[in-house]
């Protein structure tokens, strides 16, 4: 701009004189000045670069960031990204404030409050560019295996073309409508014309038309020279797997239309589909460009030449440059020193002072906190372990060790994931191959973080020596009601529902049903907090964070719902069951206290669970009067006198004596599960700021609701559904205050009220996990467990 006013002589003193001149100074400040010609919009997303301000203009959509403390008074804008029109398939808006960008080999989520504008404006450019254009876009792959049809892939832009007449004797025809219509007969581009004929990349053919929509005139866009080229993969694989796109629920794209069984290369090789070699070709950096990790080869005129091939190879020297073409300077640095960090790592460059966990946290946190180099770091490790010829002996045997922690940690894109997953059954499926059992474990890593999200604490030095010796478990203590003991395998992504699970699968609980009413809890500070921990914990996680905190931790297994029916074959389940359900029962909380002595229905009851506790102990032996006081709550027990309870209980001793111990646990469960309360998670209240509840008090929580109870008599007082519960938080104690809360949001949108509840320091945890107060996925008036160890608030969907 500065040469056009010298070259033109203008300044603030001279006006402009002619038209000429003034669309001159227009054209070079649209052109040239990024967002001058642009309407912003505030903006935010989850890509990874600070996302702050929405750009759209007549070239397409920039995502902006404001940089503070550059020369400007006020800052000065970034560009992080951008996208032509020719890029955009479609905008929607699928909830409230978000923006889904449906791009050619992407999409991108972002969050603004004028969203609707955003997408109008939008949607208006993209149609006016659109009009008379010879261009289409392509939305499915179209594969087929006759040479003269047109070959493209998702994203690619062609060039329309007039349909050739068919020769001279000849007749061409094709299906419409279920009848055949010749070629000769259709006018060209009529309604019924079900295919069209373009050119791409120097190759012309016929194609579907059904596989591509109308893009922009290349007046404006800049197509590709080569198939791929000049996309960002990476930046795909960013946004395509933002936490925001996995809420919402993405629509993946369909599987690609083939007419033949391979795809086709550059070279004009056939490439299988989902190989590592097929994403390299679409998405990795030209190789025929110039060499760039110091690996030559001669072609056959003679030329310096690399492959693909040579791409995804071994190699002894640092890259110079990131695999997946990355436009962004600094992101290709960050890749390079991602690469040394993978050599230092495999033992093929020196540690120079670093240690091993050292290199490892540092790649592992590049790829945490930029989630855009995830996919180049599985590239770089997988290059690094294919066809290894290293003089370091353990070399590919480490490398694979770095892709087994990687996976464990950080998902790759949906656009990696086929290819990756692709490779490592490949190699898991050929027992010959050295490496097949590790291959399976990345595998099954990739796939548990693709569903739990990953690891987030970073190995110990302890984990990493275990895990760089090949050991990739190690035994932990989880206690169940009544002091039973379960040491199990825990692997390097074992998370609390497959513990759930396999503790239930020794209980003979095998649906999902059942898993949802089971629990982890963590508890430290010698039993006085407890927590529960969220079906996505990563138990090592929990591990780390604990030793760290409380050296003393401990992790209980219990049951936190009973909507499903009691079972009582299994051992294990009924004991776990009657060790957890015996301690409220012995304190009274299932049922009410009588006024004056308990009717002789109540008393039979009683005296008969007293029994069957006695020959739960494999006692055959008449109980003492001592022995009776223990097994009668003690405030039924003062309701008549020791001996009385001692006849009573005598009267059942000959129809107990005939049951094994785990007969005498069914039982006494089978009749205790008739008590009001059974099933409820018991909390003593402190104070409540509800008026109609009387605290102190005690509170049951059970599929019925919040019950809350007198805490002379156990009589019910107050209760309130579930369905009325919106939402729960927990505050933990402070400095001012030495009692935990837990605050609830009652009532329906137009009229809901606010109650605190004030909780004793023991058991307060369980409130916000075990019975949070947060409806469990098998639907409405279920309890579930919220939260996780790190304390955060559950909520309870509307």
């Amino acid at each position: 701009m500065k040469a056009l006013f010298a070259q033109n002589q203008l300044d603030t003193q001279r006006p402009l004189v002619t038209e000429s001149v003034k669309r001159a100074v227009v054209s070079t400040a649209r052109d040239s000045w990024e967002v001058y010609f642009s309407r912003l919009f505030p903006a935010t997303g989850s890509v990874g670069t600070g996302v702050q301000i929405l750009a759209v203009s007549h070239t397409g959509i920039k995502l902006l960031r404001m940089d503070r403390g550059s020369r400007e008074a006020g800052g000065q804008l970034r560009v992080l990204r951008t996208y032509s029109f020719a890029d955009i398939l479609f905008v929607t808006i699928p909830s409230q404030n978000m923006l889904e960008f449906n791009l050619a080999s992407e999409k991108v989520i972002l969050f603004s409050a004028r969203a609707h504008q955003v997408k109008t404006l939008v949607d208006d450019f993209i149609l006016e560019l659109k009009k008379d254009s010879d261009y289409v876009v392509a939305v499915r792959n179209f594969l087929p295996e006759d040479p003269s049809l047109l070959a493209f892939h998702k994203g690619d832009i062609i060039h329309l073309q007039r349909l050739e007449p068919p020769r001279m004797g000849y007749s061409a025809g094709c299906v419409v409508r279920k009848k055949v219509v010749y070629l000769e007969e259709l006018r060209p581009r009529g309604p019924d014309f079900g295919w069209r004929f373009g050119t791409i990349h120097g190759r012309v053919g016929r194609f579907p038309s059904e596989l591509v929509q109308p893009a922009a005139a290349p007046d404006f866009l800049q197509l590709p020279a080569e198939p791929g080229r000049g996309r960002a993969a990476a930046v795909a694989a960013a946004v395509a797997s933002t936490a925001a796109a996995r809420e919402v629920g993405r629509r993946r794209e369909g599987p690609p239309v083939r007419t033949g069984s391979a795809d086709r290369g550059e070279d004009g090789l056939a490439l299988p589909p989902y190989t590592m070699l097929e994403f390299a070709q679409k998405y990795f950096r030209d190789p025929r460009r110039r060499p760039q990790d110091g690996l030559r080869l001669k072609s056959k005129e003679g030329r310096e030449s690399r492959t693909l091939e040579d791409m995804l190879c071994f190699t002894k020297t640092p890259l110079q440059e990131s695999l997946i073409e990355l436009s962004d300077s600094s992101l290709n640095k960050m890749a390079t020193d991602m690469f040394l960090a993978v050599m230092r790592f495999m033992g093929d460059a020196p540690l120079k002072g670093q240690s091993e966990l050292d290199v490892l946290c540092t790649l592992l946190k590049l790829c945490g906190d930029h989630e855009v180099m995830r996919d180049e770091c599985y590239c770089q490790v997988v290059k690094q372990i294919t066809d290894n010829t290293s003089t370091k002996q353990d070399s590919c045997q480490r490398g694979w060790r770095l892709l087994y922690i990687v996976a464990a940690y950080h998902s790759c894109s949906e656009v990696l994931q086929p290819h990756l997953i692709r490779f490592l059954q490949d190699v898991s499926r050929t027992r010959g191959l050295p490496f097949h059992g590790i291959a399976k474990a990345c595998e099954q890593n990739l796939q548990k973080t693709l569903r739990f999200g990953g690891r987030l604490e970073l190995p110990s030095s302890m984990e990493l020596r275990a895990m760089l010796a090949g050991r990739s478990s190690k035994r932990q203590l989880f206690l169940l009601p009544g002091g039973l003991e379960r040491h199990l395998k825990i692997k390097t992504c074992t998370v609390a529902l497959d513990v759930v699970e396999e503790i239930c699968a020794e209980m003979a609980l095998t649906r999902p049903e059942a898993f949802h009413e089971y629990v982890i809890f963590v508890v430290t500070n010698q039993g006085q907090h407890v927590c529960p921990l969220s079906r996505s914990a990563y138990i090592l996680d929990v591990a780390s964070e604990m030793e760290q905190v409380d050296g003393g931790y401990m992790l209980w297994f219990r049951r936190v719902l009973w909507d499903q029916p009691l079972k009582f074959e299994n051992e294990l389940y009924v004991t776990m069951h009657y060790n957890q359900a015996l301690p409220d029962y012995l304190k009274g909380l299932f049922s009410s206290v009588p006024a004056s002595r308990p009717s002789e229905q109540e008393l039979q009851q009683v005296s008969k669970l007293a029994s069957l506790q006695h020959r739960v102990k494999d006692h055959f032996y008449l109980p003492s009067l001592r022995e009776v006081q223990e097994y009668i709550p003690a405030l039924l027990y003062h309701t008549m006198a020791g001996s009385a309870w001692l006849n009573l209980v005598s009267q059942h001793r000959q129809q107990t004596q005939a049951l094994s111990p785990h007969q005498a646990r069914a039982q006494f469960l089978g009749l205790l599960s008739a008590a009001p309360m059974f099933g409820s998670s018991f909390f003593f209240i402190q104070s409540c700021s509800n008026v109609a509840v009387l605290a102190p008090c005690i509170l049951a929580v059970n599929q019925n609701g919040l019950n809350f109870l007198s805490i002379e008599t156990h009589e019910l007082m107050v209760k309130f559904p579930l369905k009325e519960i919106q939402s729960t938080r927990t505050q933990r104690p402070t400095a001012s205050s030495s009692y935990p809360y837990v605050e609830l949001t009652l009532g329906d949108v137009a009229a809901q009220c606010t109650m605190q509840l004030q909780l004793e320091q023991v058991r307060a945890g369980e409130v916000l996990g075990g019975h949070g107060l947060s409806l469990s996925p098998a639907g409405p008036g279920a309890v579930s467990c919220g939260g996780c160890a790190r304390g955060e608030p559950a909520q309870c969907p509307g």
